[in-house]
């Protein structure tokens, strides 16, 4: 998971992929509870190093791999999966690509198909925006029904992450929460359990007919937030 991590050039994916509307990032709970500026600085990319971590792993040669994503789901999400397997090419990975409309991606990579995909692409907004959400439904662990983190495409699993995820739930002091719920990023960054990319940007067209509206950081529109002319 490291060489993948190394290998993805995310500076090209921001500039020509993303048109510079997204924001390369490391972790996968920016700007909302217990943020960590520790679990969220990126790997390096690095292809050397890339080849070392596979060559230590049994795969100096490279292996085979399919690419599963949506077509239709995150912005430009075929083409940066597109990009990301022209990368790993550089690393002797050879993937095949598998891009699908929404309902047909994740009917196959969720626990309605046991969860029949070895490398996968994914984003998350956490609907309570707090952190606890994408612990208990990404990284945490699941079996193979799903029962645990149903989101968990790839299946790593970490058994202090689930231990820390009933903590969290319950605990009241607000400091020492963050503390565990920090503890838990800081894990899935060391151990690479998700590769992160980036952030998408909010870009929104607006009528001239509305002369005020509030767009919040989590892309959803209030509209007692929102005046027309």
């Amino acid at each position: 998971r490291q060489a993948v991590y190394h290998a993805i050039d995310i500076e090209a994916l921001r500039s020509r992929i993303m048109r510079g509307s997204a924001l390369p990032t490391g972790g996968i709970t920016p700007s909302i509870t217990a943020s960590n500026p520790d679990a969220e600085k990126r790997l390096p990319y690095d292809m050397n190093r890339a080849k070392q971590l596979l060559a230590e792993a049994g795969y100096a040669s490279g292996f085979d791999v399919t690419l599963d994503c949506p077509n239709n789901r995150y912005v430009n999400d075929a083409k940066v999966a597109q990009a990301v397997a022209q990368m790993l090419s550089r690393i002797d990975i050879k993937v095949k690509l598998n891009a699908q409309p929404k309902a047909k991606y994740f009917q196959k990579v969720l626990a309605t198909s046991k969860y029949d995909s070895s490398f996968s692409l994914l984003g998350w907004t956490p609907g309570s925006l707090d952190s606890w959400n994408i612990l208990e439904n990404i990284i945490g662990c699941r079996d193979a029904d799903g029962k645990g983190a149903a989101f968990n495409l790839g299946g790593w699993c970490h058994p202090r992450i689930t231990e820390l995820n009933k903590l969290i739930l319950v605990e009241s002091d607000t400091k020492k929460r963050d503390e565990l719920i920090a503890e838990a990023f800081r894990i899935n960054h060391e151990e690479v359990g998700l590769i992160p990319l980036h952030q998408q940007s909010l870009i929104w067209g607006v009528s001239k007919k509305v002369e005020q509206m509030v767009l919040r950081a989590d892309n959803q529109i209030l509209f007692y937030l929102t005046k027309m002319q």
